[in-house]
């Protein structure tokens, strides 16, 4: 029935093409949506601030149709996204947005690194295979075509894990509320007990040694297109094996083997990046606060406050600049080690100390890269697939310089963070980024630090 009316329209509008344009302006009569065969109209059309019977400017519309565009891909549902607009005669146009779907299900095993990093796991841990995790993930990204998530994940190996989730981005008709339902519970015979020379020390054991439960319950508020509001609360458990408590009594604190808390956090993020995956332009704002702990019967009480500020430009010539601010602190001073994930994890590190953590008290990270793209191109897989999401593999790679600069406070340095507290670390190299189809980024970097050490790392995703 679709491929009908995306004819038929086509056609309609073939008399009219010759129709020359004497207004500074068009009035949208009409928008086409093709192509979104499982997702849901009113899903595309949120993310869209053109509707029907609109005057748009003419010197504005190539703008306004880029950014209409980009605002769609971004919500991860596509491969493809192509605007264009049809003359209906001089002064009334139709807008066709042509979409291509991706693949929503995947039922796909779990083969992953149980460290914080690949590069952790390679060098640090001699990439041994005892510390991968295997199992079963599955997920519906795009749940009855109204973007709604359902997670699970049976997984074995280094951890032992079974968790469930389900997103629900809109809830009500204005499609400005949302709520995300998270439940997970681990277990680890093997775990990071404290840090020395700034590494990660691991026990392992026959038995168990660490579990965790957590429950959580997220509520969205999106009123405009680019800033979202996340209210979330949450109930954590872990408990520990004794010997634990008795190689670091600041593993919870004072020996202790057991840790509960409720807490509540909120999350502010203003997104103004033209494609999220691998931005080019824009930029990206994002606060959090989280309290742990505020009842009578929680075994912690702190507060965790983060904010970063991101910049991406266009140089011209396919040269352009991206740029990071970060900062996060810890509240109060004396935090227990299983609650703190300062610098290190994720991607909160100087680029050269990939090796390295800090427990730090609060830390500040600037990050700053130059890239040059060298190519960008799709490849057809017919012959492989039969199916349509996956026929077209997108494929560019970028040249990068990077510089990174960052300094961890702890008001207290204990043997294990000696090294790199309380100074400013510097870092950087050149690397190659190669971007491909569902978000995926692969980073190759040789980095070096002000130790004078060089080594060449891999990341799979994006700096800044």
């Amino acid at each position: 029935m679709k491929n009908f009316r995306f004819i038929y329209l086509v056609f309609l509008c073939l008399p009219n093409l010759s129709v020359a344009q004497k207004a500074d302006f068009v009035v949208l009569r009409k928008i086409y949506l093709y192509g979104n065969h499982h997702t849901k109209d009113r899903i595309v059309l949120r993310e869209m601030d053109v509707k029907e019977g609109d005057t748009l400017l003419l010197a504005k519309l190539d703008t306004l149709l880029n950014n209409n565009r980009n605002r769609i891909f971004n919500t991860r549902l596509f491969n493809e996204v192509k605007l264009t607009l049809l003359p209906d005669s001089a002064e009334y146009k139709s807008l066709l947005v042509e979409l291509t779907e991706r693949w929503y299900i995947f039922p796909i095993p779990v083969f992953e690194l149980a460290d914080r990093s690949f590069n952790e796991w390679w060098y640090n841990q001699s990439h041994k295979l005892n510390r991968l995790n295997f199992g079963v993930r599955f997920s519906n990204k795009n749940f009855r075509g109204r973007k709604e998530e359902l997670r699970l994940i049976v997984q074995s190996g280094f951890t032992k894990k079974l968790g469930l989730g389900y997103t629900v981005p809109y809830l009500n008709k204005k499609q400005t509320l949302g709520l995300d339902l998270d439940f997970m519970y681990d277990q680890n015979k093997q775990i990071s007990f404290k840090t020395k020379d700034n590494k990660q020390q691991f026990l392992k054991t026959n038995d168990l040694l660490r579990e965790r439960l957590r429950l959580g319950v997220n509520f969205f508020y999106r009123r405009s297109f680019f800033a979202t509001h996340t209210f979330g609360f949450r109930y954590n458990r872990a408990r520990v094996a004794d010997t634990i408590g008795r190689l670091n009594a600041d593993y919870f604190r004072f020996g202790e083997n057991t840790q509960n808390f409720f807490q509540f956090g909120y999350e502010f993020t203003f997104d103004k990046r033209d494609v999220r995956a691998y931005a080019h332009k824009g930029y990206f704002v994002n606060f959090v606060y989280e309290q742990r702990g505020f009842t009578p019967w929680d075994d912690v009480k702190m507060a965790v406050v983060e904010a970063s500020f991101s910049k991406y430009l266009p140089l011209g010539h396919h040269f352009y600049f991206a740029s990071l601010s970060k900062g996060k602190a810890f509240i109060p001073n004396k935090i227990p080690y299983f609650n703190i994930r300062a610098m290190g994890y994720d991607q909160d590190y100087v680029r050269g100390y990939d090796l390295y953590v800090i427990d730090a008290q609060m830390f500040a990270l600037q990050r700053l890269t130059f890239r040059k793209k060298l190519f960008e191109m799709e490849f057809m897989v017919r012959s492989f697939l039969s199916m349509r999401q996956f026929n077209k593999v997108p494929f560019a790679a970028y040249l990068n310089a990077y510089y990174d600069i960052g300094y961890g406070y702890t008001p207290q340095v204990f043997s294990g963070n000696q090294y790199l507290s309380n100074e400013w670390l510097r870092g950087g190299g050149l690397g190659i980024d190669v971007v491909t189809y569902y978000d995926s980024v692969i980073r190759l970097e040789y980095s070096i630090n002000k130790m004078l050490e060089r080594r060449i790392y891999l990341a799979f995703t994006t700096d800044i």
